[in-house]
């Protein structure tokens, strides 16, 4: 299968977000605080011209190493028919191409289920497991990309 991954506008996230990551919950559980920021970057997935992965990236340090420049990486969402087909994966290794050259880490709150995903990405766990309320136990990750840590 081919994908192409393509910077779009935050409104294109929504769908697979609400439906994914935020379901039975309103569509504005969505919207994050700093979406529409200049410095955020959105990616999508697309297979023909269908949109089916999407990710977010957030010039927000990690509460561990708020002295240096991390980037988060939220609302990372595949069409179910699509995953385990390395879609989550071209969309991580597609961010790394495009955030600034200065970011001295990239992190990332992980629900349990997909924590093989960001192994896989070089991605390491970072402190213990934790419950985000009314969506799940989550594992936090990091993937070093300077000397600084």
């Amino acid at each position: 299968m081919t994908f192409n991954i393509l910077k779009i506008e935050v409104n294109m996230t929504y769908p697979l977000r609400h439906a994914l990551l935020r379901k039975g919950k309103p569509l504005k559980s969505c919207y994050f605080e700093m979406d529409k920021d200049k410095e955020t970057i959105h990616l999508g997935a697309f297979k023909a011209k269908k949109i089916i992965g999407v990710l977010s990236a957030f010039q927000i340090s990690c509460p561990q190493f708020e002295k240096l420049q991390g980037v988060q990486l939220r609302a990372i969402a595949v069409d179910p028919k699509y995953q385990r087909n390395g879609i989550g994966s071209l969309l991580i290794k597609s961010i790394f191409h495009r955030i600034n050259k200065n970011v001295d880490y990239i992190w990332l709150n992980s629900r349990v289920a997909a924590n093989n995903l960001y192994k896989s990405n070089g991605f390491k766990p970072l402190g213990k497991q934790f419950e985000i309320e009314s969506i799940g136990t989550h594992q936090r990750f990091i993937k070093i990309l300077s000397n600084e840590l």
